[in-house]
C-alpha cells in the first residue's frame, strides 16, 4: 500500500451538491434528501457533485475564503489532488461528474459525440468564432460524454433504436405515420429516421395533429407505460410550444426502445446512442462534458444534420446491468468504458469501512443514513452530502445513527 501522509487525509473535503432547477424536475425527492421544505414548489431536477462549467460543488467547511467551492480547491494543487496522470490527461479538471436526478417531465431526445468528433467539432466551432455561451454552440469542450445511470426508483427511459421491422410495426398502427413505416421496412432505420427529422415543420404539424387529437382524447386508463402512446400523450401535454408547432421528437418515441429499470438496475449509454429519460429518480455518472446533440422534446437549439451525422443507427438491445456483489459491504457496476467507475456500499449500524487508495480522485456520496470520516478532524456526512477524495488517499469510515448508510463512490479505473 502506498504511504499515506496526514496531508492526503486532511485534503479530503466535505462537499454539497450544486442544485439545478430545470423545469422538468420534481418537487419532493431532492428537497427531502436535502431536508428542505420547498414551500415555493421550485423544480429540483439535478444535484451535481463535481466540478463542471455549469456548476461546481460548494465546500461545506473552508479554511480559506478563496476556496469556497471544489473548482477553487482543486486549482490550489491540481497535480497532487487529481494525480499526475489525470492532471495531464484532463488538463487539471475533475474527469467525471456525479449526479442525482429526479425526472418529473421527460428530458430531450439526445445523443453525445465520440472523443474524436468532440475534438474536431470543438476546433471547428472555435474556427467559426461561435462563442462558448452562444445558443447555437454545440461543442462546448473536447470530450466525449458516455453516461451510466443506476435507478433509485422504478425508472423509464428511451434507449437506442428498435430493429427496423419492430419500428415499422409501431408506426403502422398510426394512420398518419404509415408512410414512414414503409421506409423503415424497405430502407432501414437510418433512411426512415432521416426522412422524418428533415421534414419541414409544417409537415410535422400536419402529420402529428391527428395523433395528438386521438391521444389527448383517449382515457388515461387505456394506456400503459410500456406503450409509446402513453409517453407520446405525455409529451403532447407537456411540450406546448409558444409558436404553436408540434415537437418532432414525438416520432422518436415510436422507433426507440422503451426501457423500464427496477431500483438498483443500471444501464450504460455510449457515444452516438439516441436516448431520453422519461420518469423516475436515478444516480448518473458521466464524463465531465457538456456536448449534446438534441433531437426533440426541447425548446433548446437543435442542429438536425449534426445529430444525424453522429448517431449510431444500429438497433440496440438494451443491456440492463446488475451490480457484481464483492462482499457484504460492496457492489460494483461493470461497464464497457475506462472513463469512470461506480461502486456502491451499504454499512449496517456501527460498521467500519476502509476504502483503499485510488489512482485518481473520487467522490463518495452518502445517499442514505450518515457516516463519519475517521481522521484527525472527523467529519459527519449526512445523506445528500459527499466527500471529495484526492488521488492516492485511503478512506476510513464508520456508519453513524440508526439507519443503514448507503454510499456511491465515483472514480476512475486503475491505470
Amino acid at each position: 500500500m502506498p504511504n499515506l501522509s496526514a496531508k492526503n487525509i486532511n485534503m479530503i473535503k466535505q462537499i454539497k451538491g450544486f442544485v439545478q432547477h430545470y423545469a422538468w424536475g420534481g418537487y419532493h425527492f431532492l428537497p427531502a434528501l436535502l431536508s428542505l421544505d420547498n414551500k415555493e414548489r421550485k423544480p429540483f431536477a439535478e444535484l451535481w457533485f463535481g466540478d463542471h462549467s455549469g456548476g461546481t460543488s460548494p465546500l461545506i467547511k473552508s479554511d480559506d475564503s478563496k476556496t469556497e467551492n471544489l473548482r477553487q480547491f482543486i486549482d490550489l494543487d491540481p497535480s497532487s489532488l487529481l494525480g499526475e496522470k489525470t492532471y495531464i490527461k484532463d488538463g487539471g479538471r475533475l474527469p467525471f461528474l456525479l449526479k442525482i436526478l429526479d425526472v418529473h417531465k421527460m428530458l430531450s431526445i439526445q445523443a453525445h459525440p465520440s472523443k474524436e468528433a468532440a475534438i474536431k467539432g470543438f476546433l471547428d466551432e472555435n474556427k467559426r468564432q461561435i462563442p462558448l455561451n452562444a445558443h447555437n454552440r454545440v461543442f462546448k469542450d473536447q470530450n466525449s460524454k458516455p453516461e451510466m445511470m443506476v435507478a433509485l426508483s422504478p425508472f423509464w427511459l428511451l434507449h437506442g433504436f428498435l430493429p427496423a421491422g419492430k419500428a415499422a410495426e409501431q408506426l403502422d398502427k398510426i394512420p398518419s405515420l404509415k408512410e414512414f413505416s414503409n421506409v423503415f421496412k424497405t430502407e432501414g432505420i437510418k433512411k426512415g429516421y432521416q426522412k422524418w427529422m428533415e421534414l419541414p415543420q409544417t409537415e410535422i404539424d400536419n402529420i402529428l395533429a391527428p395523433l395528438r387529437k386521438s391521444l389527448l382524447d383517449a382515457p388515461d386508463a387505456s394506456l400503459n407505460k410500456n406503450s409509446p402512446d402513453f409517453w407520446a400523450k405525455k409529451a403532447f401535454h407537456d411540450f406546448i410550444r409558444e409558436d404553436g408547432h408540434l415537437d418532432r421528437g414525438i416520432f422518436s418515441i415510436y422507433v426507440m426502445n422503451i426501457v423500464h429499470l427496477q431500483p438498483g438496475e443500471a444501464i450504460f449509454q455510449d457515444s452516438g446512442l439516441l436516448h431520453a429519460y422519461l420518469e423516475g429518480t436515478n444516480i448518473e455518472l458521466m464524463v465531465n462534458s457538456d456536448n449534446v446533440f438534441r433531437g426533440g422534446l426541447t425548446d433548446k437549439y437543435m442542429d438536425i444534420p449534426l445529430l444525424l451525422d453522429h448517431l449510431d443507427f444500429r438497433p440496440t438491445l438494451p443491456n440492463k446491468l446488475k451490480p457484481v456483489i464483492i462482499d457484504q459491504k460492496e457492489k460494483r457496476f461493470i461497464i464497457p468504458s475506462s472513463d469512470f467507475e461506480l461502486k456502491e456500499y451499504a454499512l449496517e449500524k456501527g460498521v467500519d469501512l476502509c476504502i483503499p487508495p485510488s489512482s485518481g480522485p473520487s467522490i463518495l456520496l452518502c445517499l442514505h443514513g450518515s457516516i463519519c470520516l475517521k481522521a484527525e478532524n472527523s467529519l459527519i456526512v449526512p445523506s445528500g452530502e459527499a466527500l471529495f477524495v484526492p488521488h492516492n488517499t485511503q478512506i476510513d469510515l464508520q456508519q453513524k445513527g440508526e439507519e443503514t448508510a448507503v454510499l456511491f463512490k465515483a472514480g476512475i479505473p486503475p491505470f
